[in-house]
């Protein structure tokens, strides 16, 4: 009976650890984009994978990364460990203190400060300081191996090869060496492990060049993380898996007594196994096929001349190829026609992209933010106007998108996409007699538990500001204070609050209501035909993405050459109906399919869109206001600013204390 229940004990234990992976497995087979429904089998995602530049230009990045980092690492701190352990008792602890103060400590707090030291040092961010950074962090995993092979060693061995006629190198060499050497594999490992782990830590020190696995996967969270990422997760998986299980096979076979010649046999495997994960993002990208361009500008202006620029978009919203017929390759095919190299990384968020051009320490030649940020940029003078000369194709771009607010002269940005905010309702969930053209039904308690909410600031307080009569781009702090009792309100009815889950939810008919983006509500309809899209009567948020150039850009005529490009007919259309939003380009909307141009989701009527608002920067007064009434409707309780404070100050107070007491411990150990 004892043994049974440890039998279920360890079953659930590994149930609780790999269902998880399971899941993610069974998904990279599924033709569905959604995890809830299941589209049939499928290796079209491991297909689309391996023509995927972007996911898999992070991915050569995180390994190249993880490797000269861990490498670094290992030399470092297995000399630091031996330094270590040669000194003095008392230095000894001190120092060992300090150099676990980065495991310790948190790692956003570590990544903000490299970032800092970084930009004072007038560093370039890029592959060096992502690789110093990584080395930061994985010395001290080195360490904490090491140490422990030294303490076990016999002391008396390295004097014995002195006594031999060893010099103090080759008694290093051929005696400490391969005593600590399981500790420094160990070490070498883990630091592998946590260097392609990282996100914190690589996210504030990355730079345009370099971009790692981790941050791409999270620029994805504003729509859709892609089921690419599914196959790629099971891919590392399984060669993870293979690696380990190599590694034990020859483990056993070495410590057999039979066949003890084949014990070089498991290493040679293992290395192959790791070489077939680092030859994945080897493989060969398509290039589709040669489109019409315009002759609008010289396209050959910069060829050859080492020109290269830095593009920064939001996640999956630019058109690859996926190696089906038709696929376009945006950059490549831009990179083709120009001869400019394109540095294509990619951001989560506005406020992202704010903060990365702010810090000084990342430059980028085009960004896309969207409609408020763009304001906010130029109003803080942080992007420079455009010579449109060198961008002949705006005038493809439909008058009614240009001299919006954020830029009234239409002198700084291009518009590139537009969309709008709606509700997206499960027409099985939600009774036929109930108003869906109302904000209003998303406070209906009949819906309690079955409404999901946008899971950030700006969008949730804009909905309650329409309900409520007021303007999206209200600074009064009464009005803010009357949006946030009306999201108090509705906190007991919302199941969760949500950003790109919303697509698994909704399409799997986990919730009857929801707020979501136009052009994303067309994909969940069609996984699930039971969806419906209403656009509440009462206004409703209108956004525009539009292309601009930094102040700080290093190109800005290539940068211009760029946008050009982007506003080319063939160009507009296939990104257009890759990103499944709305296009402002005139030509390209000619081009699309009746189906999507007369589609009402995504063109509504201009009475319609006569009730939708922009937003506006805000003042920071505004924003910090907002910002505060958000952190206390989704704690649910009133802030408390001291308790952060407080609780450092105690937490340095326990380390203070625990050290001075093994301090301590050890006079008294010495004295007897």
């Amino acid at each position: 009976m004892k043994n049974l229940g440890r039998r279920i004990y360890i079953a659930l234990v590994f149930l609780f650890l790999y269902a998880p992976i399971a899941v993610l497995i069974v998904n990279s087979f599924n033709a569905s984009k959604s995890r809830s429904v299941w589209g049939g089998f499928t290796f079209d995602w491991y297909r689309k994978l391996l023509m995927d530049e972007t996911i898999l230009k992070s991915l050569v990045t995180t390994l190249v990364v993880a490797l000269i980092a861990s490498v670094i690492s290992t030399i470092l701190g297995t000399a630091a460990a031996i330094g270590i352990f040669n000194m003095k008792k008392n230095w000894r602890s001190a120092i060992l203190n300090i150099s676990y103060l980065p495991i310790m400590n948190p790692e956003i707090v570590t990544g903000v400060s490299l970032m800092l030291l970084f930009v004072s040092m007038k560093l370039s961010f890029g592959y060096l300081t992502l690789i110093l950074a990584h080395v930061s962090f994985c010395v001290p995993y080195v360490i904490l191996n090491v140490l422990p092979k030294l303490r076990q060693m016999d002391k008396h061995l390295v004097e014995a090869a002195l006594d031999l006629g060893c010099d103090r190198w080759q008694a290093f060499w051929k005696v400490t060496v391969p005593e600590i050497m399981p500790g420094i594999v160990t070490g070498f490992l883990m630091s592998i492990t946590y260097s392609v782990d990282d996100f914190v830590i690589s996210y504030f020190t990355h730079g345009s060049k370099a971009q790692t696995l981790s941050i791409t996967i999270y620029s994805m969270t504003r729509r859709k993380v892609s089921p690419k990422v599914n196959a790629l997760s099971t891919l590392i998986f399984v060669v993870v898996l293979i690696i380990l299980i190599i590694v034990n096979v020859a483990d056993v076979k070495k410590n057999s007594p039979k066949k003890p010649k084949k014990k070089a046999k498991g290493k040679k495997a293992a290395a192959l196994a790791m070489t077939v994960l680092c030859l994945i993002p080897c493989l060969a990208f398509g290039i589709s096929a040669d489109s019409p361009y315009s002759d609008s500008v010289d396209w050959n202006k910069f060829r050859d001349q080492g020109v290269e620029i830095n593009v920064y978009n939001w996640g999956e919203y630019i058109s690859v190829d996926e190696g089906e017929d038709g696929d376009f390759d945006t950059i490549a095919e831009f990179e083709k026609l120009t001869g400019i190299n394109v540095n294509y990384t990619t951001f989560a968020s506005n406020e992202e992209l704010y903060a990365k051009l702010k810090s000084g320490g990342f430059t980028y030649d085009v960004i896309i933010p969207s409609d408020y940020m763009a304001g906010r940029l130029i109003n803080e003078g942080m992007v420079q106007k455009l010579n449109f000369d060198n961008i002949p194709n705006i005038s493809w771009i439909d008058e009614k998108f240009l001299g919006s607010a954020f830029d009234p002269e239409n002198e700084y940005t291009v518009p590139y996409t537009w969309g709008y905010v709606g509700i997206i309702y499960n027409k099985t969930l939600v009774d036929p007699e109930d108003d869906v053209n109302t904000w209003d039904i998303l406070w209906n308690e009949k819906y309690a538990k079955n409404i999901l909410m946008f899971n950030n600031s700006r969008d949730a307080f804009a909905i309650a500001q329409f309900k409520n009569g007021f303007s999206v781009n209200s600074a009064d702090d009464k009005e803010l204070e009357t949006a946030a009792e009306t999201l108090r309100e509705q906190k007991p009815l919302v199941q969760s609050y949500v950003m790109d889950e919303i697509f698994d939810k909704m399409g799997g008919g986990e919730a009857a209501l929801a707020p979501y983006y136009a052009g994303d509500a067309v994909t969940m309809m069609e996984d699930n035909p039971d969806l419906g899209f209403a656009v509440p009567r009462e206004g409703f948020n209108y956004f525009i993405d539009a292309m601009c150039i930094p102040t700080g850009a290093t190109h800005k005529e290539a940068a211009e050459m760029f946008i050009n490009f982007m506003c080319e007919t063939e160009v507009a259309l296939k990104n257009i109906e890759y990103i499944c939003y709305s296009t402002p380009h005139t030509a390209a909307l000619e081009l699309l399919p009746d189906e999507i141009r007369n589609n009402p989701v995504f063109y509504p009527t201009d009475e319609e869109l006569s009730r939708a608002e922009a937003f506006n920067a805000l003042p920071k007064t505004a924003t910090k206001t907002i910002d505060s009434l958000w952190t206390d409707i989704m704690s649910n309780t009133g802030s408390i600013p001291w308790l952060t404070p407080v609780f450092l100050v105690v937490c340095i107070g326990v380390a203070l204390y625990i050290n001075i007491r093994r301090v301590q411990k050890n006079k008294r150990k010495n004295e007897i």
